[in-house]
């Protein structure tokens, strides 16, 4: 049976494999809209921005534009993982208005660090409230004047503040939240991959945009750009982020208020029932929901605190709190919020469960170590075994049981350096022996050219950026080239905060592409190695090693691939004649010496490299194969350098 024709080129770890538009990447990012998985190419800002509107990968492109002068091949991807909003913090709201965030219309579209600061307080839609808002965790802020609106959306991010009714405080910072960005799958990574082998954009390498939480997901990248080499013919690597350090898990704290200065008649049931009614207002317009704890304080003889069992506008049932008769009763103020109940199951299994909220959208997850502070009986640490939006269970924890309401009390969770370090080591560490990943860890501080904020990037953002600032064969980390522009490790009082590996450590042992400084300067944030999964001790290890390599490889299919249809001489017993081969060789080579061996603006890109085909193929058979070996040697880098200091003395 007839088969198509074509030439392939096979790396080992002895030769080469990308390269055609080695001034070109391609960029796998979820997007706004437009998520029809279309690779186009872009040099603009604006120009992506009308396409697929704003993104965390669209974002990456407006720094890569700017640093680079070099288009992208972008390919909007489907968002498969929405990104939430939790860790919400109003405790430090003395107010009455309760402000609320929500997704936008197309949902939550990148990671932030919110925090809310009134600037003017005063009564929502009377006057002219004008607060501080920062995205990334208090490291920039910027004045928005709200005036008599009740809600803003902040611009790019996806997400809306609300504020219902009543008054804010100056001074307060009325809200903290954080946020998670959406996800691509692996469904959107294989239709990515086909719609780019169904176009003639190649690349030098991909992005993919989107941290891999696990090693199945950076195994689906792997299929990918393998695949787009041994079913499509090209040759690319690329670039990924494993997950974030978990600093992130927290319990919401939503706090909310009477608004006004309604009289309280407080109703003696019997047992339970007991109910607190208000003159005017509305406890539900307030924020007051089922489920909440509140507390009440001003009054003569029920100062307490109880679990809301219903409501309506006006009236407050408690579940099982006893009241005594008074009222009406002026100047009490009542604050409530979700409430959690601590439940001693007995051995293991001990549970707290919540009355609103999602222990998932604050950012926790099984086998999280939490510590638990704020509590009257449970001030505890103890790993979650099991968890659902509502009910975190213990492993082997002991609780007492308790009732209390949530915006007094700390629960949270947290990953050190060297406990991420060493997960992310052992997490991943089945993707071993792939020459076609280079996997980041770490993230740097960099601010964004579309939105202004110091958002907390990938590493692989920096080592890209610096990767298309030079040709292929220059390595991302070289020192003379100075720090990445614009990325800091450090907070503002010049405390490093993200992962130095010349200090922490432990990243490249477990080959992790990475940020470092250098102990004697310039300050900065520089790429520590660029590394691919490659066997230990492979030369191809080094990324731009692979970079190199994909460019004879890429040379190496075009040029046989032009030979495909010639007609050679052929010995006696089949084998093609040298001088018939010299010919195929001859065009093979110069064009590698083209690529690869002349001297360019940063010098030639390779040491040597020859190709030469068999001389004992037979070839007058139908389908005849002919093969071909590819001699590459890189050139070498420069990564440890050892200087003895003589001290001469007098006299010698």
């Amino acid at each position: 049976m007839a088969t198509l024709p074509e030439a392939t080129v096979t790396i080992d770890d002895e030769a080469g494999a990308l390269a055609g538009g080695t001034d070109i990447l391609t960029v796998l990012a979820c997007v706004e809209h437009d998520d029809d998985i279309t690779p186009r190419v872009f040099s603009s800002t604006k120009a992506l921005l009308e396409t697929h509107g704003y993104s965390p990968g669209v974002d990456y492109c407006a720094m890569h534009f700017e640093e680079t002068g070099k288009p992208v091949i972008f390919v909007g991807l489907p968002k498969v993982t929405v990104g939430t909003i939790g860790r919400l913090d109003s405790s430090g709201n003395t107010g009455t208005s309760v402000i609320s965030v929500a997704a936008g219309a197309n949902g939550v579209l990148d990671q932030v660090d919110g925090i809310l600061t009134v600037v003017t307080g005063g009564t929502i839609g009377t006057d002219q409230i004008v607060f501080d808002l920062s995205l990334d965790g208090g490291r920039t802020t910027k004045r928005v004047r709200l005036g008599l609106a009740a809600s803003y959306a902040l611009p790019y991010v996806g997400q809306t503040l609300s504020f219902a009714a009543g008054t804010l405080v100056a001074g307060n910072v009325a809200l903290r939240w954080a946020t998670t960005a959406p996800r691509w799958d692996q469904a959107g990574l294989a239709d990515a991959r086909d719609a780019l082998a169904a176009q003639n954009k190649q690349s030098r390498s991909w992005l993919v945009v989107g941290d891999l939480l696990v090693a199945q997901d950076a195994t689906d990248v792997v299929a990918e750009v393998n695949g787009y080499e041994t079913e499509n013919e090209r040759f690319v690597y690329a670039r990924a982020q494993v997950r974030d350090r978990k600093t992130q898990g927290a319990l919401s704290k939503i706090r909310v208020n009477m608004v006004g200065s309604p009289t309280l008649t407080f109703a003696e049931i019997g047992g339970t029932g007991d109910t607190i009614t208000r003159s005017a207002g509305s406890w539900i317009a307030d924020g007051f929901a089922v489920g909440m704890v509140v507390t009440v304080a001003g009054s003569v003889s029920n100062n307490v605190t109880g679990r809301i069992a219903t409501l309506s506008a006006l009236v407050i049932t408690l579940d099982a709190t006893d009241l005594a008769v008074e009222g009406p009763v002026s100047s009490c103020t009542v604050v409530g919020s979700h409430g959690l109940i601590f439940a001693e199951v007995g051995g293991t299994g001990d549970t707290i469960t919540r009355s609103g909220g999602s222990w998932l959208a604050d950012g926790l997850a099984v086998g999280d170590v939490v510590t638990v502070t704020g509590t009257a009986s449970n001030n505890v640490s103890g790993a979650i075994a099991a968890l659902s939006a509502t009910v975190l269970t213990f492993a082997a924890t002991d609780l007492a049981a308790e009732e209390i309401g949530s915006h007094n009390v700390t629960i949270s969770a947290g990953e050190n350096d060297s406990q991420w370090v060493a997960l992310v080591d052992s997490g991943f560490g089945a993707i071993d022996d792939k020459i076609r990943i280079d996997l980041g860890a770490g993230r740097g501080y960099k601010r964004s050219p579309i939105t202004g904020w110091l958002f907390r990037r990938p590493v692989q953002w920096a080592a890209s950026i610096r990767e298309y600032q030079h040709d292929v064969q220059i390595p991302t980390w070289r020192k003379e080239d100075g720090p990445c522009d614009g990325w800091s490790l450090e907070d503002d009082e010049g405390n490093t905060v993200e992962h130095d590996e010349r200090s922490d450590g432990g990243l490249l042992l477990a080959r992790f592409t990475c940020f470092r400084s250098f102990s004697n300067g310039p300050a900065g944030a520089f790429i520590a190695l660029s590394l691919t999964r490659a066997q230990e001790g492979s030369l191809l290890s080094r990324t731009h090693n692979m970079a190199v390599a994909n460019v004879a490889s890429s040379v190496t299919q075009a040029e046989t691939e032009n030979a495909i249809g010639q007609v050679l001489e052929l010995n006696d017993n089949g084998t093609a004649t040298k001088a018939s081969l010299r010919v195929l060789e001859d065009r093979v080579n110069s064009a590698l010496a083209i690529a690869l061996l002349q001297r360019k603006s940063e010098g030639p890109r390779a040491s040597a490299a020859a190709w030469k085909a068999s001389t004992s193929d037979v070839l007058n058979v139908p389908e005849a194969e002919l093969t071909g070996v590819l001699d590459l040697r890189l050139g070498a880098t420069l990564e440890k350098i050892r200087t003895r200091v003589r001290i001469q003395t007098a006299g010698s």
